[in-house]
Formats: structure tokens, sequence, C-alpha cells
């Protein structure tokens, strides 16, 4: 796949390293901030904030697929980095300024979290150009792992480097990242894609919306994943108190670290093997279902080796989950309308996490992790359902 097209390539080498940042700065910052200020409720707004640039998707979907896809994203990443330079002068200013420094913070990661959601927009747009519509699935399992893999592996790599490297090292780590993704996805072809949008369709910014709404498939989908992202928002928050009653940041490092191979496994491996057997759509449900059952009754382990082995065996169909999902989209929108109705299934879908993570980030005050774990169990089991219920979705397939 990544000799057959080069400027898939490049795409998926800039967002491999691209991901490596995205993915420090945020638990970089996730538990500083737990750190500094002790409270549960300001990490679930700095996870609000890192998803509330998705309400907003929808307004850059038609500039999306009319502009330059290249400079699009090398414009986007210049922004990311702009941002973690800001977020270390904020973190400078602490001891002095503490509440001007967590308002410089925040308000970078909008800043960081807006470019980094609409680079995710953008590619997803570039890829169905780059190849045949039977090659989605491959290069989506490609992309997965840039997207999730990357971001898990930094992730737990940043934790365990958090007990002997400071935030602000780290951080310059960040900002070395971001120079080298720019470079990378300097090697992209033009990337200019589509044709001019008359005036009246320019005005209807709601298009995507109506694209997918039309669907009855693509509304099911939606509407399973924003459920699925509003209990993940919960486990963003909820993970770090499981990391805390367990052994700290080295025991949150594991369970990242368990979360990033099991999703890899997944993405590559596995998916790999049974998309050969059963299609997108069935492949989607039964993994949905099993990643539910087999984290529903994990608040019973109290040995937290067990505990990791399971987390670890869940993930790997949620990687499974996450590679068969982007191929449908891809598949069923229009090529001319590809950006619009991503951002609008984003903003429809993703900003979800951030709700998540403000309701969850309160209720951790009150609710342990345990009967969290149960309810999150539970959910996923039902949006399993809700595919399977779908006769569409349960036999979709990309070749058709």
């Amino acid at each position: 796949m990544l000799k057959k097209y080069s400027d898939f390539r490049h795409l998926f080498s800039g967002r491999l390293i691209s991901n490596c940042g995205d993915s420090i700065y945020v638990l970089v910052l996730s538990w500083y901030i737990l750190e500094v200020t002790k409270s549960t409720m300001l990490v679930g707004l700095l996870n609000s904030i890192i998803f509330l640039p998705n309400v907003f998707s929808f307004m850059f979907g038609k500039a999306i697929d009319r502009w330059n896809k290249k400079k699009t994203l090398i414009l986007l990443e210049f922004i990311q980095l702009i941002a973690v330079l800001v977020i270390i002068g904020g973190m400078a200013i602490a001891e002095q300024f503490q509440t001007l420094s967590l308002v410089i913070i925040f308000f970078a990661v909008f800043i960081a979290a807006t470019a980094s959601t609409n680079t995710y927009t953008v590619q997803d747009a570039y890829v169905p150009a780059l190849m045949p519509k039977e090659d989605l699935p491959k290069a989506e399992m490609y992309m997965s792992f840039a997207y999730n893999g990357t971001d898990y592996v930094f992730t737990s790599i940043a934790g365990f480097l958090l007990a002997v490297m400071s935030y602000m090292s780290l951080l310059v780590v960040d900002v070395i990242t971001f120079v080298l993704s720019i470079l990378t996805f300097g090697r992209l072809d033009d990337g200019t894609t589509t044709k001019p949008v008359d005036l009246d369709e320019k005005k209807d910014i709601l298009s995507g919306f109506k694209v997918l709404m039309a669907s009855r498939l693509l509304r099911t989908f939606a509407f399973g994943a924003a459920f699925g992202n509003l209990m993940f928002g919960g486990l963003n928050v909820y993970t770090l108190t499981i990391g805390k009653d367990f052994g700290g940041s080295s025991y949150f490092g594991l369970l990242t670290a368990g979360s990033s191979i099991g999703i890899m496994i997944g993405g590559t491996f596995v998916v790999n093997f049974v998309l050969k057997y059963y299609n997108v759509g069935r492949i989607l449900w039964i993994v949905d279902i099993i990643f539910g059952l087999i984290l529903l009754p994990i608040s019973i382990f109290t040995n937290k080796y067990m505990l990791l082995l399971v987390w670890f065996i869940a993930f790997i169909f949620l990687g499974v989950s996450q590679v068969v999902q982007k191929p449908i989209l891809q598949a069923e929108i229009p090529h001319e309308k590809m950006g619009e109705v991503i951002s609008a299934f984003s903003t429809l879908t993703i900003s979800t996490l951030s709700l998540g993570s403000l309701l969850f980030g309160y209720l951790a005050k009150f609710m342990d992790w345990k009967i969290f774990m149960v309810i999150f169990g539970m959910s996923y089991v039902f949006i399993g359902l809700l595919y399977f219920s779908n006769k569409q979705f349960n036999n979709y397939s990309v070749n058709d």
C-alpha cells in the first residue's frame, strides 16, 4: 500500500509524526493539571476543550473541499506548533500567576485542538482521491495505526517519561515533532482536488448534515458514534483515576500502553484477518459488543496486572472497530462532498467527547470508577445491538 501510492505514503508518515506531537501534549497537560490543581473537574474541562472544536467542524467542511489540501495540512501543523510554544510560555509563569497561566494554557489548547481536528478531516477527505474504493479498508488500517496506535503508544511512553523528564522538556520534544510533520507533508503533490462551488451551495453550511440525515445507514452510524464518544469522554477522565488508585503515573502509562498495543494488534493483524471473511458492517457490530462485554466486569479485578490484561484484550477489539468505521463513510459519501460531510459527522459525533469529559469530570467527584466501567461496558453492547438492528448496516460492504 505504501509503495503503491506515494502520496498516501507521505500522508501516512506525516500523520504518524503529527500524532506523536498530539499525544504528548495531551497527556502532559492532563497530568500537569491534575497535579497542579488537584481537580478532576479541571481535567474534565481540559478534555472538553480538546474536543470542543468538533462542535464547529461543519463550518470548515466546504473550505476543506475547495482549498489546496497540501498547503492546508502544512498551515494546520504550523498553527499547532505555535500553540505548543504558547503552552510552554503559560507554564513558565505558573508560579507567579497560576490563574493567568491556566487561562493561557486552555486558550492555546483550544487553538491547537481546532487545527488538529481539521487536519484529520483534510486527511480523511484526501485519502479517497488517492486510491480506488476497494483499497480504502486497507488504507484505513494504516491510517488507524497513525491516528490511534501511535497516539496511545506515545501517550504511554510520555506517561513513563513524566517520571524522569520535566513537563517543559516533553513539550520541547513536541515542538520538534510538528516541525518534522510540516517537512513530511511538504513532500505531497499539489493536493488541489475539487471544482469551484456555486454561490447558493456555498451559503448552505448545513448541507453536510443534510447528506447524513438523508441516509438511514449514516444516521444510525452517527448516533452510535456520538453515544460511544460521549462515554469515551468519561473514560478519558476515569482512566486517570484508575491510574492513581493502582500506582500513579507509571500505572497510567501501563494502561495507555495496554490500550495502544491492543489497538495496534486489533487494527493490523486481527482486522486484516477478519476482513477476509466478513463485511465491514458485520465486523463493526460484533466487535463493539465484545468490547463492551469484556470491560463490563473489569471492576471486579483487584489485581492490577489482571486488570491490565483484560484492559489490553478489550482494546484489541476496539482497534478492529476503529479501522472498519472510516471506510464506510468514505465509500458512502460523494467524493465532491467528502470534506463537508465528514466535518458534519465530526460535529455530531466527536463533539460529544467534550460533553462526556465535562459530565463525567463532574460526576467523578461522586461516582466511583468501578460504577462507570459497568455503565461504559453496557453502553458499547447497546451500540453494537443498534448497528445489528439496521439490516443495511449489518450487510454493508465497501466492495458493493
